[in-house]
């Protein structure tokens, strides 16, 4: 999970986390819904974005899955440690506004999500959302949808994990977003909610910030 912060949306405030290893958001082990959820809302064939990656070994898992995934990460460190953790030999290029590392079936575009474009990444089938629209501010949610809707292939969908809390309690990230606000937001789209449990037995951090209650919810979004 990810820690509260003033400039959490700052560039710098990422870069720095990164570059001091601050990064408790990262989740060591395969995501248990990308598991449990994979068979019903990922196509065998789909080609996947991960915006806002991290070094998440969901991708090396979907790669396995023969799958061929896309990351979009702010950070350089985090995309040379996960080649380096997944025992990958990368080819590196430059290809403005990114920086690319390759291999095998999996790519990494170091830089910012909102330089992606169809024109310099192709379009997905599946959107995987872990933790990127929790780790945005309100107002910038409605530009990262738009932005993802504009790069999913017709019949595309996105498997989302998000979380709500009471705002008053804790400033984000992770920032609470709510079922109301997902549904407003994906306006045009079928969204199903697949899973809600209180998650708060096991992120005991944000109990000690003020926290009385945590949700986390799955949610599998359908374009139509």
């Amino acid at each position: 999970m990810l820690e509260c912060g003033a400039n959490a949306m700052n560039h710098d405030f990422w870069l720095n986390r990164w570059q001091e290893n601050r990064i408790g958001f990262h989740l060591p082990e395969v995501n248990p819904h990308l598991k449990r959820f994979y068979d019903e809302t990922i196509p065998r064939s789909a080609r996947i974005l991960a915006p806002l990656c991290g070094k998440s070994v969901d991708l090396r898992w979907l790669a396995d899955k023969g799958h061929d995934v896309v990351g979009v990460e702010l950070s350089s460190i985090a995309a040379a440690a996960f080649m380096r953790e997944q025992g990958l030999t990368a080819e590196t290029s430059t290809e403005p506004p990114f920086t690319v590392f390759r291999a095998d079936r999996i790519t990494f575009l170091v830089g910012d999500f909102f330089d992606l474009t169809p024109e310099n990444a192709g379009r997905f089938d599946l959107i995987y959302d872990r933790a990127a629209l929790i780790a945005l501010s309100p107002d910038v949610r409605p530009r990262y949808v738009a932005r993802l809707g504009s790069l999913l292939n017709p019949g595309g969908r996105a498997l989302l994990i998000s979380l709500e809390y009471d705002p008053q309690s804790m400033n984000g990230p992770p920032f609470a977003v709510r079922e109301d606000e997902i549904r407003s937001l994906y306006d045009g789209y079928e969204v199903r909610k697949l899973l809600e449990y209180d998650c708060l037995e096991n992120e005991p951090q944000f109990r000690q910030r003020g926290l009385q209650w945590m949700k986390e919810a799955v949610y599998r979004i359908d374009s139509t």
